[in-house]
């Protein structure tokens, strides 16, 4: 009877992690989307070995993303971008930008990309877009061509196209947006209470079986 209350138990468990897991991938994903006019032209990826070869700046990337690094930290790889990076924090992560079918291209060849941006709010100020050349090994902050706040959208063009990501400065309680989202978060607690329900029920339900 033991046996069968653990593995009862255990299942459960499962269940509700598996879900829990479902909802943190979903809530990352939500960070950045290629939007309007721009869909269907381009494509986002993670920043991995496969679409950037610098090991310094692939590193310094992924700690930033995660969490380990912060933003200002990547003056150390650029220090002409010390005063630009100052008082900025990420809207989004970083993330590899690639045209599909020339993308949306202006007169002079460069791309134009607009980014759905979840966490723009009326908090954020001075938004811009943080971007490194794989083409011309550069770091580069590039002004928006426009910022919808009511959409959520930001707008940019590129000379070339690799990491991205986008920045602001963000007052009040929305300070901590960045690479880790508030929805995350949100799901994650709901995943816990999801969690001690379900467990809570079926060890009710098997305690009265074995009375």
């Amino acid at each position: 009877m033991k046996k069968r209350v653990f593995g009862t138990l255990l299942a459960a468990a499962l269940i509700v992690t598996q879900a829990i897991s479902v909802f943190a991938i979903g809530s990352k994903g939500g960070e950045m989307a290629v939007t309007g006019a721009s869909a269907g032209k381009y494509t986002l990826a993670e920043v991995s070995a496969s679409n950037l070869s610098d090991a310094t700046v692939l590193a310094k990337i992924t700690d930033v993303n995660s969490g380990a690094a912060t933003l200002q930290s990547i003056a150390e790889l650029a220090p002409q971008l010390t005063d630009q990076l100052a008082g900025k924090s990420m809207l989004t992560k970083f993330y590899d930008v690639s045209p599909l079918d020339g993308g949306v291209q202006t007169a002079d060849g460069k791309y134009e990309v607009s980014l759905s941006v979840p966490s723009l709010s009326d908090s954020v100020s001075d938004v811009s877009v943080l971007h490194y050349s794989t083409d011309r090994s550069t770091w580069e902050v590039i002004a928006p061509s426009n910022v919808d706040y009511t959409n959520k959208v930001v707008s940019a063009t590129f000379e070339d196209l690799s990491p991205v990501a986008v920045i602001a400065k963000v007052s009040g309680t929305d300070a901590t947006v960045g690479t880790s989202p508030k929805t995350g978060t949100t799901f994650a607690w709901a995943g816990l209470l999801g969690a001690a329900v379900v467990l809570g029920v079926t060890g009710t339900v098997v305690y009265k079986k074995t009375r």
